[in-house]
């Protein structure tokens, strides 16, 4: 599937006016995008006293504390069969030898992350990717592996009986410290459902959760594209529903990517750094609530042949970094950071649920206008009943 038309930008001479007009007129509305996003952190703490004082925000803060609460009960009562089924998981499934690490350039700097993961006490990493069609998570796959495993298509059709397919990689390199870790890679389909006017696919969100019922995953890799100027309206609601399919607690283990790394000429006014900064700052900001905000790490990538290498054959972006190397090194830092994800039934927040806190709020609201118009009409000599 296609990904929703986006504003990308491009370097044609001809085209040069046309586009820094827009990325000024865009540009304008962006920081209030921002600051609201960060307004709470940014408040003072008599302001941020007056906010926890309204009935609305503490209403809401109950419900947010009561999802949490819900959350980390499932999470204690599954403990012991998580247990019982990652053996079981782990007899059944064959991993692949992994011979395409040792053609990678970077090979040396992974086996590193790689032993650092064994030392820990890690057989094995599991990385689930998400995002919409497009965004290039198929590539970040093949570039993760350095082996083309995932078909890539601008295009991609979601079959009617597959959402995800899973590809399961073991070290052999005659290294007994080494030998027998494994990477799993899930790789999903895209989260809009174009055909049906870009609107969230939620037949996909369920199937996904059904194919890694079970499955502790380590890191979640949000990918998205670097080269785009806002968050869609399309990409705010995948992320509510992602966060209502699988619980909040799935954004605490999730990398943000951003794919289309090799900037190649950033927006009049901005640089490299600049641009991808403000890029992040704008996706984390459509995460996180004013009672909720996870890290959400981000790391760039560029899964294209033409990406530039280093004097070691290393690809590196813009600035010199070696991005795979600071992708894996992300994500074996997220599996170092409390217990895997786990996606189970009634795991996931009902958006029924979403707005009950509004309930008592608003008969609060009709209450006190009844009150008021009491207290009005009785100073005017005004009978009401």
């Amino acid at each position: 599937m296609a990904a929703k038309p986006e504003e990308l930008i491009g370097d044609e001479d001809e085209e040069y006016d046309e586009y820094e007009e827009e990325y000024e007129e865009e540009y304008e509305d962006e920081p209030e995008e921002e600051e609201d996003a960060n307004a709470a952190a940014n408040q003072p703490a008599a302001v941020q006293a007056a906010l926890a004082a309204s009935p609305a925000l503490q209403q809401q803060k109950q419900q947010q504390q009561l999802d949490d609460q819900e959350d980390l009960a499932a999470d204690e009562d599954e403990d012991e069969d998580t247990e019982e089924e990652e053996e079981e998981t782990e007899d059944e499934e064959v991993a692949q030898d992994w011979s395409a690490l040792r053609l990678l350039p970077e090979a040396d700097q992974l086996l590193d992350l790689f032993g650092h993961l064994r030392e820990e006490g890690r057989k094995q990493i599991t990385v689930l990717l998400l995002g919409k069609s497009g965004t290039g998570k198929s590539s970040t796959v093949n570039s993760m592996l350095g082996e083309k495993v995932a078909a890539v298509s601008a295009f991609k059709l979601q079959p009617d009986t597959e959402s995800s397919s899973t590809y399961l990689r073991q070290v052999t390199l005659g290294d007994p410290e080494l030998d027998g870790f494994k990477v799993k890679i899930i790789d999903t389909y895209g989260l809009e459902d174009p055909e049906a006017g870009d609107t969230v696919n939620y037949t996909a969100l369920q199937r996904i959760a059904e194919d890694i019922k079970g499955v502790p995953i380590d890191v979640v890799l949000y990918v998205d594209r670097l080269d785009l100027y806002r968050v869609e309206p399309l990409d705010k609601r995948i992320m509510q529903s992602l966060s209502e399919t699988f619980g909040r607690r799935i954004w605490e283990k999730t990398l943000l990517v951003l794919s289309h790394g090799n900037l190649p000429m950033p927006p009049p006014g901005t640089t490299f750094e600049t641009f991808s900064d403000r890029r992040i700052a704008l996706l984390r900001g459509a995460v996180r609530g004013l009672f909720f905000k996870p890290a959400l790490p981000a790391q760039l990538v560029e899964n294209s042949e033409a990406c530039k290498v280093d004097a070691e054959r290393c690809r590196i972006l813009p600035d010199g970094s070696r991005w795979l190397v600071d992708l894996w090194g992300a994500a074996a830092d997220m599996a170092l950071t409390g217990k895997p994800y786990q996606w189970r039934k009634g795991l996931g927040r009902n958006p029924n649920r979403s707005f009950k806190w509004l309930i008592p709020l608003l008969a609060y609201g009709q209450v006190k206008n009844w009150c008021v118009c009491y207290v009005l009409c009785q100073f005017d000599g005004i009978q009401l009943f």
